[in-house]
């Protein structure tokens, strides 16, 4: 960026209030996703106690699938030169297995492994690096901030849903 004499990569430091706390919020996420689903047993994981939704165990797994395709889209992103990122899953890949043999407890770890690595690397960035674009159609761009709240906002959102599954359940 010209005029900015900062070497390249910022510190945390040098981020702003806003990104420095949409970091933590990402980073906080598994954590928020193991207290929702602390104490629940394999019937409790596996049980549809809202009729047409997916089980705990099943969330918990679309959680940590889904983010290996939002750190990519992140990382393209931070690339630069405007990458395609596609919305949804791709048509071409297939539909997932079964989650009945997930141990939630290894998905959390995995989740929260993937998270820090990401975050290590987007501790690093320069500010301008925040509204880089990328392409989810030819017609509607996001940056990677947009993209990164909305990885920390899907997460969330399960969470939500997992937290509406116990009580349910009278947990």
């Amino acid at each position: 960026m010209a005029g900015d004499d900062r070497a390249p990569g910022a510190s945390t430091q040098d981020q702003d209030a806003g990104t420095r706390e949409l970091i933590a919020r990402y980073l906080a996420g598994p954590a928020l996703l193991a207290r929702a689903i602390a104490g629940m047993d394999a019937a409790q994981l596996d049980s549809r106690p809202i009729e047409g939704k997916m089980s705990t165990r099943e969330v918990v797994a679309h959680i940590a699938d889904a983010e290996q395709f939002y750190a990519g889209r992140m990382k393209a992103t931070i690339a630069g030169d405007a990458p395609l990122v596609l919305a949804g899953r791709p048509p071409d890949r297939p539909v997932p297995p079964e989650h009945d043999e997930r141990d939630v407890d290894q998905d959390v770890d995995r989740l929260r492994q993937a998270r820090e690595e990401m975050v290590a690397e987007l501790r690093s960035l320069a500010a301008d690096v925040w509204e880089r674009v990328a392409m989810q159609r030819e017609d509607h761009s996001v940056t990677l901030r947009q993209l990164l709240e909305r990885t920390a906002l899907h997460l969330e959102t399960h969470v939500e849903a997992i937290e509406e599954k116990r009580t349910a359940l009278g947990l």
